[in-house]
């Protein structure tokens, strides 16, 4: 609209100059030299266009014969790139549906008129792995590494293929020139924290942990747990080095950062009943002991106490068990406490309270016990130990990957290596994962394709 408006007003302007020069009668004497022009001043306007116009025309024509070459090799360039994007884009569709082949034909093709090598080479990548062609991929991926631009996806595929080949030094080197080239990719601080948990570097772990935080990666209630993880075994690491001091610091530390997380309850506990330091060791567990009593927890207890008396034990106990008076573990706890104190009327109360809720091969052999010690009734006993020997399988500490069976949390599988993938629960003979919450989840491994 305005463009209108102002081609009117431009008319208007024209045609109001136009009768102006028509209506003077006056004329124009030019001078030059000998010679004496006299005109008049709407011949001196038409002429003056006439030759604006005929100069504007040899301009026009001068550059189309000066630019011309140039113009025309835009133009092909620019169509050749067209033809070239066509091939990468129906290359990346042919490595999409795993057509090796014809991918590799059209990287070919697009790598000789693209202007962009970057992309030519990704798809010559892709196009190799999906033939097999390993040294080939691998030749490209370094040749990815020299170029800033593809650096990155270049370590990534030489990563992959270091993985696939169990070099493990290799693997190590290109995680760490990535982190050092973006220290805020999910996939390279996964790989980083992997790599350093495998060789025990809890320390370095925590910090490519810090990154994640700081990066927005992992919610803040998973970042606690993964970090008093890494505390646990950082402890167990600094007193397996005889660091008492260390070992400590860690373990109290993982507490405070995750209290609802059972491993550093009970790395904490062993470390400060080792250090003679019972009453704190009292206050971890009854702060835990609200959450979810726990039977290892419900052990560490006990053995605080078992320089004293049966009845001071019992006591004791009774402090522990009135935070979750309900709770089958406590009821378990003060049934052998008082097993052991020979008093068979509570040990059978609360024995046969948790029998009728929740019954276990553990709290079967515990009656099985009770029979024979108080009643000498060896008939009796044996119902008991039948039915403990057909009870459901008690709950462990079993690997969630592949189902192998530990005496204590570890955040490294012995077994099939898998990270975080030890929990608290019933032992399992399929392949299916019941452990889904890992350190490093699955979904966020790096894959190989």
């Amino acid at each position: 609209m305005i463009r209108i408006i102002l081609f009117i007003l431009l008319v208007g302007a024209i045609a109001a100059l136009a009768v102006f020069l028509v209506d003077e009668r006056g004329h124009v004497e030019i001078v030059w030299g000998d010679w004496l022009i006299s005109t008049s001043p709407i011949a001196l306007a038409a002429a003056s266009l006439t030759i604006a116009f005929i100069s504007l025309v040899i301009w026009q024509i001068s550059r189309w014969i000066f630019r011309g070459p140039r113009g025309i090799k835009r133009i092909r360039r620019i169509a050749l790139q067209r033809k070239a994007y066509r091939h990468l884009t129906e290359g990346f569709l042919a490595a999409a549906i795993g057509d090796g082949g014809k991918a590799q034909k059209l990287a070919r093709k697009a790598k000789t008129t693209i202007n962009e090598p970057a992309l030519a080479l990704l798809l010559s990548a892709q196009a190799a792995q999906l033939e097999g062609q390993r040294e080939a991929a691998i030749e490209i991926f370094k040749d990815m590494m020299v170029r800033p631009e593809t650096e990155l996806l270049g370590i990534r595929g030489l990563l992959l293929n270091a993985k696939k080949s169990g070099n493990q030094l290799e693997v190590r080197e290109l995680a760490e020139r990535a982190y050092r080239i973006r220290p805020d990719i999910e996939w390279v601080l996964t790989t980083l924290l992997e790599l350093r948990v495998r060789n025990r570097d809890y320390m370095g772990a925590l910090k490519v942990l810090k990154e994640s935080i700081r990066n927005n990666l992992i919610s803040s209630d998973l970042a606690k747990i993964r970090r008093s993880a890494l505390l646990v075994e950082a402890s167990r690491k600094a007193k397996r080095n005889d660091n008492q001091r260390d070992a400590h610091k860690l373990a109290i530390r993982s507490v405070e950062i995750a209290p609802n997380f059972l491993p550093a309850s009970i790395a904490a506990a062993e470390i400060l009943i080792e250090m003679g330091r019972f009453n704190a060791c009292a206050r971890i567990i009854e702060s835990f002991w609200k959450i979810a009593p726990h039977p290892t927890l419900g052990s560490k207890y006990r053995s605080i106490y078992e320089d004293r008396d049966i009845h001071t034990q019992i006591k004791r106990l009774e402090r522990l068990t009135k935070i979750s008076p309900d709770h089958t573990e406590s009821q378990i706890l003060m049934g052998s406490a008082a097993l052991e104190a020979k008093l068979w009327g509570s040990a059978r109360k609360h024995l046969l309270e948790v029998e009728k809720r929740s019954p276990s091969a553990r709290v079967y052999r515990l009656l099985a016990r009770l029979e024979t010690d108080e009643n000498q009734d060896t008939q009796e006993s044996h119902l008991w130990l039948i039915k403990a020997s057909e009870a459901p399988p008690e709950e462990v500490w079993r690997c969630g990957s592949c189902g192998a069976i530990h005496t204590t949390w570890h955040i490294l599988c012995n077994s099939c290596a898998s990270i975080d993938s030890i929990d608290w629960g019933v032992p399992f003979s399929s392949n299916k994962k019941l452990h889904e919450a890992s350190i490093l989840p699955n979904d966020k491994r790096i894959e190989s394709n």
